[in-house]
């Protein structure tokens, strides 16, 4: 078996971890935490969740992007300047937007989608309102990805 089948094999399972999660977390976590009643329940349900979720979810997005960066590097960087490369580059678009989310830009970002213009606090509804929206959105950047690479793959 050639590095580049284990760096494949390890590209998929760290995205399939990773955006499995992404998907638990939107389609059965927030309705969970949308059905509690309690705002602190809430509030540390989601804590939970999410603490444990982001160390994995940190660990995938670096293994998926090293194998990429491996896949890309024994492919030759040559063929990213194709027309035909366009799912690549919708790959690559979306690791950077998580790896900088995650690493870098969330606590910036929730701070504005959990604040009114005023600069009160939202209710904790629409606190999870907001980021089951904003959930909804990644994951479908996502799923687009993934329909992306598997066409170009495949095409």
């Amino acid at each position: 078996m050639s590095y580049y089948v284990i760096a494949l094999i390890i590209h998929v399972l760290s995205i399939v971890i990773w955006i499995g999660g992404v998907a638990f977390v939107t389609m059965i976590v927030f309705p969970m935490i949308q059905r509690t009643q309690n705002s602190l329940e809430q509030v540390m349900m989601f804590q939970g969740v999410e603490h444990r979720f982001s160390k994995v979810a940190k660990w995938m997005i670096l293994l998926s992007g090293l194998t990429g960066i491996f896949m890309l590097h024994e492919r030759g960087f040559s063929f990213l300047k194709t027309s035909s490369s366009l799912h690549v580059w919708l790959m690559i678009v979306v690791w950077a937007f998580y790896a900088s989310l995650i690493f870098f830009l969330e606590k910036m970002i929730f701070k504005r989608l959990f604040t009114k213009p005023s600069g009160e606090q939202l209710e904790t509804k629409q606190i999870f309102f907001r980021l089951q929206v904003f959930h909804w959105v990644v994951l479908i950047l996502s799923f687009s990805a993934i329909v992306a690479g598997v066409w170009g793959g495949h095409h």
